[in-house]
């Protein structure tokens, strides 16, 4: 019986049939540091590395990791551990482990493998911290990455060059996201491939520009990272005959050639694009900008997002010819590349200033994650978030405007008309404000606590300098949509709403539900009722799918709306509500009071 240790890119032990063992955690650890380790380990330094803390039961639990091993293990013909009076080793007769495979074969069969290796990462949630196993952790990384380095530069120097030129090209984009400052490994680059600057950049786009990448100074600090997103699986790429990839990944080597960026490698941004927990992976990443790319039929739509502010700074599209391939990629390239770097550089005080405090970034970005579910849990949630991204850095304009956008939607959930909620929320944002006069985020949350204070006008004008300050920017969009509704101007909203939408097609339900008001004021009924059944969680517009079905007569399903909003609000009542909204037009408010009489309000 041989078992197969795993370290890279997860951490776990499997048997001949591949059946994982369900071994204690710390047991594989303990079995990948043997591994490394050319000869036995004293038993008392392995008892300091894992249980630094615990001096006095150190070797106790070293004996009783050992024997769960053994259990886990009954069937194996002798113990994995090899174990005398005073050391332990790695019994290599029964345990194979995948960092093996990069030490033998031929240069290129290993080039690859070391490219893996470095990609996957080794024991990829074991790095982070101050104990002497995760310092052990990180110095295999960057040893792997070293083995990394000799090997492409010995293959590169070699008659062997041309055909490993992909390889190469692969490890060159892992070395400089490793270090971003390594020259040596930068010039491998550019006598292997023309860049685009060199190419013609034809199409219009808002903000292309020739400005190349190097034109840039150096940084005098480390740059801030970037995160090229595929649009799709490779494999799907491939059945659709889709250049799109393809273009991801030059443009991905291209950018590795700037010193104004660092770029994250292929493999991680599939990664970040996959998780569940993007803002997790983000925070491993250091990433400050990500450039997500999305193909539809015959168009890649590109936007690059501000990640610490979850802001688009730049969108646009591209068509997709497959019968100009060719000179479409580098013209697409030379225009995205040029957005990159103007849009970099512009925000260049933005970025040094996220990078110097992750802690507040983080936070920020995990309650901005929580307002993705428009529920009064999750709003709490995000205002813990953001007050703690305060702690961490007092002056954080994001953070200020955060709890505000958190206290006006409690006051929209709650629909109790608590004014105090919305005093708060337009003083932070006023703060927000003052502390830099050009975000939009504040302008944003400026218009929005206005508008549910009665202040229609002075919050359509709020919104629209927030969208001067950021165009692209979906969530003003939205919210300048929101205002508009209630301002009187549904059809302006609707398209306004479809712009953000477009902007951002994972469209919140913040979004849809925006959608929906505007289509009700149209006399769109069913469009509207089509939006809210796109909510993830439709039961903060409980009360529009009652008035919605109320108009288009359906009294059955407008009576169940309103059950669930007695049910959430006992003490909802339709007269007052209608006092509180904020709506210019005595036609919307007549509209919107039949339409909830119908349904049984």
């Amino acid at each position: 019986m041989i078992y197969t240790l795993t370290t890279l890119g997860t951490c776990q032990l499997t048997d001949q049939q591949d059946k994982v063992v369900r071994a204690p955690l710390i047991a594989l650890h303990l079995l990948a540091y043997l591994h490394e380790s050319d000869q036995p380990v004293a038993r008392r330094d392995l008892a300091r590395l894992f249980w630094p803390a615990h001096p006095e039961a150190a070797n106790t639990n070293l004996r009783s990791t050992l024997l769960r091993l053994a259990k886990a293990v009954p069937d194996a013909p002798a113990p994995l551990i090899l174990a005398d009076g005073t050391t332990l080793a790695l019994n290599r007769n029964l345990v194979s482990c995948d960092l093996e495979s990069g030490r033998a074969g031929e240069p290129l069969a290993r080039l690859k493998a070391a490219c893996d290796a470095v990609a996957r990462q080794f024991l990829p949630m074991e790095a982070q911290g101050t104990l002497p196993f995760s310092a052990w952790v990180r110095r295999t990384r960057d040893r792997l990455t070293a083995d990394l380095r000799d090997l492409t530069f010995a293959i590169a120097g070699s008659d062997r060059a041309a055909d490993a030129r992909g390889d190469i090209h692969r490890a060159v984009i892992l070395l400089l996201e490793h270090d971003p400052h390594d020259e040596e490994v930068r010039r491998h680059l550019a006598p292997a491939r023309p860049t685009v600057e060199a190419m013609p950049a034809t199409i219009v786009s808002p903000v292309a520009s020739t400005l190349p990448v190097d034109a840039l100074q150096p940084p005098t600090v480390t740059p801030p990272r970037v995160a090229l997103l595929p649009p799709e699986t490779h494999g799907a790429a491939m059945k659709a005959g889709s250049v799109a990839n393809a273009l991801i990944e030059d443009l991905t080597i291209d950018l590795c050639a700037s010193r104004a960026v660092s770029v994250v490698a292929p493999y991680t941004s599939e990664q970040i694009r996959a998780s569940n927990d993007k803002a997790g992976l983000l925070e491993r990443h250091k990433v400050i900008y990500a450039l997500d790319t999305k193909r539809r039929d015959d168009m890649l739509f590109v936007q690059l997002i501000f990640m610490p502010t979850d802001e688009v700074v730049w969108a646009t599209r591209f068509p997709l010819d497959p019968h100009s391939v060719s000179t479409q990629r580098n013209e697409m390239a030379a225009a995205i590349k040029g957005a990159v770097s103007r849009l970099v550089h512009n925000h260049a005080h933005r970025a040094e200033h996220f990078t110097e405090r992750p802690e507040a970034y983080f936070a920020y970005l995990r309650g901005i994650q929580c307002l993705t579910d428009l529920t009064l849990p999750s709003v709490r949630k995000a205002r813990r978030h953001f007050r703690e991204a305060l702690d961490q850095e007092r002056h954080f304009g994001m953070a200020l405007a955060g709890i505000s956008r958190t206290l006006s939607l409690e006051w929209i959930l709650t629909a109790r008309g608590d004014e105090d909620l919305l005093r708060q929320a337009e003083t932070l944002a006023l703060k927000a404000m003052e502390k830099n006069n050009e975000l939009a985020d504040a302008y944003k949350e400026l218009g929005v606590s206005r508008l549910y204070l009665g202040k229609i006008d002075e919050s359509v004008e709020a919104l629209s300098s927030a969208e001067l300050l950021s165009p692209h920017y979906a969530d003003v969009l939205y919210s300048h949509a929101d205002s508009l509704v209630h301002a009187g101007d549904p059809k302006a909203s609707l398209d306004k709403i479809l712009h953000a939408m477009d902007l951002n097609p994972a469209a919140p339900d913040a979004y849809l539900w925006t959608a929906a008001g505007a289509s009700f004021f149209l006399h769109s009924y069913e469009e509207a009722v089509g939006y809210i059944q796109r909510m993830r969680d439709s039961s903060a517009a409980d009360r529009l799918a009652a008035a919605c079905w109320g108009m288009l007569g359906d009294i059955a399903r407008a009576r169940r709306c309103r059950n669930r909003v007695l049910k959430d609000n006992p003490g909802f009542d339709l007269e007052r509500w209608l006092q509180l909204i904020p709506i210019k037009e005595q036609w919307q408010r007549d509209l919107y009071h039949s339409s909830l009489k119908s349904a049984g309000f």
